[in-house]
């Protein structure tokens, strides 16, 4: 009777540990892809968002006109979550435009993106240009 309640009680024991180790390591694993996850998804927010604003010219027309209505707009219409500013630089890497969105303080980590893009002038020249996306989660 005796060997039989030790090894029950050994067996009940290696179960209990057992189940608290999975139970540590899903909570790591999880917390760990989760942040990944979000960091590489405001990535590709950022990355989503300069790409349409160049190609259907609200960057071009925002340079031509020296407003950001139109960027803070887009940025406006972010999910609630994200906070996020452009800032738009010559080719001398002087600040143009600085636009971001309203009532917004980023606590966490935050995600850079950069994209060069060209406008043409007048005269048939190129001119080039650095716009910076800069965002995080509120």
């Amino acid at each position: 009777m005796g060997k039989a309640f030790i090894f029950t009680l050994d067996a009940i024991l290696a179960i209990i540990v057992c189940s608290i180790l999975f139970v540590l390591t899903y909570h790591v694993l999880t917390k760990f892809q989760y942040s990944v996850v979000r960091t590489t998804e405001l990535d590709d927010v950022c990355s989503d968002v300069l790409a349409s604003l160049e190609k259907n010219h609200t960057l071009q027309n925002s340079i031509y006109y020296s407003r950001t209505s139109d960027i803070r707009e887009v940025l406006n219409n972010l999910s609630s979550t994200v906070c996020s500013g452009i800032v738009i630089y010559s080719s001398q890497n002087a600040p143009l435009l600085v636009t971001q969105r309203a009532d917004c303080n980023c606590t966490g980590s935050r995600s850079l993106v950069v994209r060069s893009f060209v406008i043409p002038n007048s005269n048939g020249t190129l001119s080039e240009y650095l716009a910076k996306m800069e965002a995080c989660y509120r």
